[in-house]
C-alpha cells in the first residue's frame, strides 16, 4: 500500500524520469545526442513505468502496479551532452493530487537514463528499442481492453478501438464514450498523436470535453498506453490497455 507522499515522491521521480528523457537542443538533434525515445523500468516496489519523450521536447509519462494505473506526467525536458534537465505537472491518482515537478539527471542515448528529481528521489531506466519502429496504424488497429480515468477520478473498466482509417472509439458501462483520431507523428518513430472528445453524463472531464495526446502501442506486448491533456493543460485522461481477440 503505498502512502499519498510516498507515491506523490514516486510521481514526481517518475514524471520527472519522463521528462527526463528529454529533447535536445535543435543545434544538437542532427547529432544523435538526445534522450529522445521512449523508456521502460520497474522500481524495487514493482512498479512499471513507461514514458514517451518526443522529438520537440514534449514528455508524457505512465506508472502502474499489476496493471493499475497510479499516475502520470505531462511536461517538457532538454537534453545535450549526456545531461538532461526539465520541468512539468506529476499527476497522483492515489491522493488525487497535481504538482510542479523539476529534476536532473544523465543519459546515454538509446541506452540508458539516471535521474535525481528536485525531492531527492533517484530513479532509471532502459530505452526501448522497438520506439525506432515507424508507427503503423495498420499495427495499431483492434480492439483494446483495459482502465481509463482522469487524474482526479475514480478508475473505469474502457474498451477502446482503432479503425485502419484512424478512427478511435471509447466506450464504457459509466455513461462515458469517446470519439477521435490516432495519426502517426510525422518523425516516423512509434508514436501517435491522438485527439478525442467525450460525451455522456459519467465522463471524468465533462461531457463535451476534448484531449489531445500521444499514444504509443508494443507489438511485443500488445499493450497500449495513451496519455492526453485537456485545452487548459489542467488535468488528463489516462488509458492502459491490452489487445483483446478479434
Amino acid at each position: 500500500m503505498f502512502k499519498p507522499l510516498t507515491l506523490l515522491a514516486l510521481t514526481t521521480a517518475l514524471c520527472l524520469g519522463a521528462a527526463a528523457a528529454a529533447s535536445r537542443e535543435e543545434a544538437a538533434s542532427n547529432t544523435g545526442d538526445s534522450a529522445e525515445g521512449f523508456w521502460v523500468a520497474t522500481t524495487p516496489s514493482g512498479v512499471h513505468v513507461k514514458w514517451g519523450v518526443l522529438d520537440n521536447g514534449d514528455t508524457w509519462g505512465i506508472y502502474d502496479l499489476d496493471g493499475t494505473i497510479l499516475g502520470a506526467f505531462h511536461g517538457s525536458t532538454r537534453s545535450s551532452q549526456g545531461v538532461l534537465h526539465g520541468t512539468g505537472q506529476a499527476f497522483d491518482i492515489p491522493s488525487r493530487t497535481v504538482g510542479a515537478t523539476s529534476f536532473t539527471g544523465t543519459y546515454v542515448p538509446r541506452q540508458a537514463i539516471s535521474i535525481t528529481t528536485s525531492q531527492g528521489v533517484g530513479f532509471s531506466g532502459r530505452y526501448v528499442a522497438g520506439y525506432d519502429q515507424a508507427a503503423r496504424l495498420s499495427e495499431l488497429a483492434g480492439g483494446f481492453s483495459g482502465e481509463g480515468l482522469s487524474s482526479l477520478s475514480p478508475v473505469h473498466s474502457m474498451g477502446l478501438r482503432v479503425e485502419a482509417s484512424g478512427a478511435v472509439a471509447l466506450s464504457s458501462d459509466h455513461g462515458c464514450t469517446a470519439s477521435g483520431t490516432a495519426t502517426p507523428r510525422p518523425g516516423g518513430k512509434n508514436v501517435f498523436n491522438m485527439a478525442l472528445q467525450f460525451a455522456g453524463s459519467g465522463c471524468a472531464l465533462g461531457h463535451g470535453t476534448t484531449v489531445s495526446g500521444i499514444a504509443h502501442f508494443s507489438t511485443a506486448s500488445g499493450e497500449l498506453f495513451v496519455l492526453a491533456m485537456n485545452a487548459a493543460r489542467t488535468d488528463g485522461w489516462l488509458y492502459l490497455g491490452a489487445r483483446v481477440g478479434e
